[in-house]
């Protein structure tokens, strides 16, 4: 039996498709007025089962609040995830979406903790996301309730994540074997930028007279970083060696040299690692150069204001919890100076 869709359920269909091709907002938003405008005047059927209509129905809410992630800034890495996430809950849950009840949340959560043995971060990324796409559906009343209200996240063990030592540090760029590995070590360590700011540079973000670059962080978030005169000198050295057009600053070492990206950033963290014994027991990925330049910040007396601008982190908290509990031996040596 045909039945007669929406103008705006069409649209938000169309729109969730043209997410992944399109990324700035302005012309998200002129697509969905254009979509609007042409099929204003036509009626749209489509033909479904009882099974499909409630499938479609939850895939539409779905979609819904994908797209309004895309219009609220969320990157292409973000709105994968969350897509990803929820469609595994949706599937294991197998309900139409307003049926879906707090058992169910929590049978799905059991599940992943017991079952699948997801570490305690995950499961606390995994519920954020649950509990914010029901509580935008309930905000919106495309719900009667918040099924997903009373979920609450598992307390995570703080831990300190390893870091490289000044001469760790020299081991991995005496491993390097082109100018690419060096410039991509020294620029992660002395810049501290995440791995997918990295491969969002372009080289015309890049300020070579001052040293310094233009990075694009989480929610989109504009900041300058800096990087030092050795870094400068790999980075126009690998530049120089380069015989492509990409404005991307780093690309893959084969053909048809595309961006970086971060699974290849850190495939060549673990080959540097695996060309030198000493390094067997060393943790490298691109993150440890990141948490090792906030960790010497820290221990050389800079202020953690200064270290979470230079990180990116919008909570100075987030700085506190990552970082100063790692400079233990600064909080000794001050001890021994004024306590002592």
């Amino acid at each position: 039996m045909a039945e007669q869709m929406s103008i705006d359920n069409v649209v938000i269909n169309i729109m969730n498709g043209l997410m992944p091709v399109i990324e700035e907002e302005k012309r998200l938003k002129d697509a969905e007025q254009v979509l609007y405008m042409t099929l204003a005047n036509l009626q749209i059927f489509k033909e479904e089962t009882a099974l499909s209509t409630e499938l479609d129905r939850t895939n539409e809410y779905l979609m819904q609040y994908l797209l309004n992630m895309r219009l609220t800034g969320c990157t292409d890495g973000s709105i994968q995830n969350y897509r990803n996430t929820l469609r595994n809950m949706l599937a294991y849950v197998n309900k139409n979406v307003v049926d879906i009840e707090y058992a169910d949340l929590k049978k799905y959560l059991a599940y992943g903790k017991l079952v699948r043995a997801w570490k305690d971060r995950t499961y606390n990324s995994k519920l954020i996301t649950i509990r914010s796409f029901f509580a935008w559906l309930y905000e919106e009343d495309m719900l009667p309730n918040n099924p997903a209200k009373k979920l609450k996240e598992t307390k995570v063990e703080r831990r300190i994540g390893p870091t490289l030592k000044p001469e760790q540090r020299e081991e991995v760029r005496c491993a390097c074997i082109d100018e690419l590995e060096l410039s991509l070590c020294d620029l992660l360590y002395t810049s501290g930028v995440r791995v997918s700011e990295l491969c969002r540079l372009d080289i015309a973000d890049i300020d070579f007279s001052n040293m310094r670059a233009i990075v694009y962080g989480k929610g989109r978030k504009e900041r300058e970083v800096y990087f030092t005169g050795q870094a400068k000198h790999h980075l126009e050295k690998y530049l120089e060696s380069r015989d492509d057009d990409n404005p991307a600053l780093f690309v893959s070492r084969r053909k048809p040299h595309k961006r970086m990206q971060p699974g290849t950033v850190r495939d060549i963290m673990k080959d540097i690692k695996e060309r030198d014994p000493a390094l067997a027991n060393v943790k490298l990925t691109p993150h440890v150069f990141r948490r090792t330049v906030g960790t010497d910040m820290i221990n050389k007396g800079a202020p953690l204001e200064l270290v979470a601008e230079k990180l990116g982190h919008v909570q100075l908290d987030t700085t506190k919890q990552c970082y100063a509990a790692i400079a233990r031996s600064t909080v000794q040596q001050a001890h021994n100076r004024y306590v002592g």
